[in-house]
């Protein structure tokens, strides 16, 4: 983490209360840099650093929406059962849309979770991290976009080897950190699709729904709503005249 270390001394005279000021902010400036979201380009996978709201305080918002969804999945140690927490924010600094997810396995589960994938997340661009100052056990590794004509598919994964050289993921009884795509969005449905998967993806639950950006309406759609509202209005005023 950058500091700044302000010291006293005969040759280096006390900072006065505006240069403490100025110097603090350079302070927090540069430590905002250190955990920025990682953009993810089509094609491209990269490791995720984590962030906290103290270096990316445009993550501070409201919650517009938080559900759960249980999940089933079949692997060859058993059964994997859970529940995918999905959550909208929309950012006090800008109002932009964040999109949250938090992967839970079962205490009863009979197998780990390696991935958490989404499908039909429509973003020009993903800011992708994880919450450090969040809950959970489990953060992710990396992620992966998908290259053309996928690129709104996105891949988060928690598989990495244990002490004794087998793969791991999230295990029974432990929850992944919340996962976050940081976007430019204003609007939002629940257009997007989710699973899990064991290790090679060769196991995957069902498809579930999940909260994506949705387009905004073109003019053209603004029109031909006002004329349709516009036309209602006037037949309803000739049924009563």
């Amino acid at each position: 983490m950058l500091g700044l270390v302000i010291c006293h001394s005969e040759e280096t005279p006390m900072l006065d209360s505006a240069q403490l000021r100025s110097a603090l902010a350079l302070t927090a400036l540069l430590s905002a840099h250190v955990a920025q979201a990682v953009v993810l380009a089509p094609g491209e996978g990269a490791p995720l650093p984590g962030t906290t709201l103290a270096a990316q305080p445009q993550l501070a918002g409201l919650v517009i929406e938080d559900r759960l969804q249980a999940f089933t999945m079949s692997t060859p140690t058993g059964l994997v059962t859970g529940q995918i927490q999905s959550r909208v924010v929309r950012s006090d600094l800008d109002g932009t849309l964040d999109f949250y997810w938090r992967v839970m396995n079962d205490a009863s589960s009979s197998g780990e979770i390696a991935f958490f994938r989404l499908g039909e997340f429509h973003a020009p661009e993903f800011d992708a991290n994880w919450r450090i100052d969040g809950v959970g056990d489990v953060s992710p590794v990396q992620a992966y976009r998908f290259d053309s004509p996928l690129e709104s598919y996105v891949n988060f994964s928690f598989l990495r080897t244990n002490p004794v050289g087998a793969p791991s993921g999230i295990a029974p009884g432990q929850s992944s950190m919340f996962l976050l795509l940081d976007t430019t969005a204003r609007f939002y449905d629940a257009n997007s699709l989710m699973d899990v998967a064991w290790f090679g993806t060769s196991n995957v639950s069902d498809l579930h729904m999940t909260f994506g950006p949705s387009p905004v309406p073109e003019p053209s759609s603004y029109a031909m709503l006002a004329l349709g509202l516009a036309a209602i209005g006037a037949a309803a005023r000739r049924r009563r005249d």
